[in-house]
């Protein structure tokens, strides 16, 4: 087994279905770049969902590095089987989405930069989400994003922005608000909701930005609620969901906390990291837990709250 210059053994646990199962021919080209640059790791693959949790906990005490090989499922498996586990996660995004990778401003499509971020072992504790008992790292979105997720998951044959902007599409000509009953601060909502995004990254759904001013360590939720908005403003305001200015819409309003609870009469869609509630919830108590976790990311290379 190669070894590493800075004495880090790397557990890489594989997702063989991520990314619309890229992730297996990604695999020797992983391999050349660790042993070129002599770094000790070790290959684990999931057989299905929560596998990662598990592989986590079985053998990742013998190791110096988590490494996701795969896309937000993955790193979101992952991070549920840290809790009791003080050692970083790297991330090497071959997934559909790979919103988290970004929210750590790292380039997609370049794996010879994640290896090089990786061992680079720029690390930073980073805030963690919890809802009902799980855990997760970049987003919670509920109505309109989580039945868009929920479509998505029925396109296995598509990956990256396609496969998101036919999800939007398809919520877009079907979706209606729901009833939802929120609770943050002194702040009560009790209404028809379209759409509820909380953010502790600020990416999601392959590259829009919900919560475009989010930070990954500052101990709050950023919460994008919208509670009515028409098909023809969406299409209005839809470029600003990739330029970082959907804040700048009306009807986008913009909130922080710590913690929240949401409730309705109907089973509410909803998802975390990509992944969707089953069996689908209609109660969430979420909770934001400071420093949770230590994440190797791009970290020099974000520039958004520069002056």
């Amino acid at each position: 087994m190669p070894k590493s210059k800075a004495n880090h053994r790397y557990l890489l646990i594989v997702n063989p279905e991520a990314g619309s199962r890229t992730t297996m021919k990604a695999l020797p080209e992983i391999e050349r770049l660790m042993r070129a640059r002599k770094a000790e790791y070790a290959f684990h693959f999931t057989k299905e969902r929560d596998h990662a949790t598990e592989l986590v906990r079985e053998v990742g005490k013998e190791f110096d590095v988590i490494v996701s090989v795969g896309g937000d499922g993955t790193i979101n498996e992952i991070v549920n089987g840290m809790p009791d586990l003080n050692k970083p996660l790297g991330i090497l995004p071959i997934g559909t989405g790979n919103d988290f990778a970004r929210s750590c401003s790292m380039k997609i499509g370049d794996l010879e930069n994640a290896v090089d971020v990786l061992l680079a072992h720029d690390v930073k504790k980073l805030d963690v989400g919890e809802v009902n008992g799980r855990r997760f790292i970049n987003v919670m979105g509920l109505g309109f994003e989580g039945r868009a997720n929920d479509i998505g998951k029925m396109l296995p044959f598509l990956h990256g922005a396609p496969k998101y902007l036919i999800a939007i599409g398809g919520t877009y000509l079907t979706y209606k608000r729901m009833p939802l009953k929120v609770k943050f601060n002194d702040v009560v909502i009790d209404e028809r909701v379209f759409l509820m995004s909380i953010g502790n990254g600020w990416n999601v759904g392959g590259g829009l930005q919900l919560t475009p001013k989010a930070r990954l360590d500052d101990g709050l939720f950023d919460i994008c609620y919208v509670q009515n908005i028409s098909r023809l403003r969406i299409l209005q305001v839809f470029a600003k969901l990739y330029d970082g200015t959907i804040n700048e819409v009306p009807e986008m309003e913009m909130h922080q906390t710590k913690e929240l609870t949401i409730e309705s009469e109907l089973p509410i869609p909803a998802h975390i990291d990509g992944e969707s509630f089953n069996p689908v919830q209609k109660e969430f108590k979420v909770r934001i837990i400071p420093g949770a976790q230590e994440i190797i990311g791009n970290w020099s290379a974000d520039e958004r709250f520069d002056v």
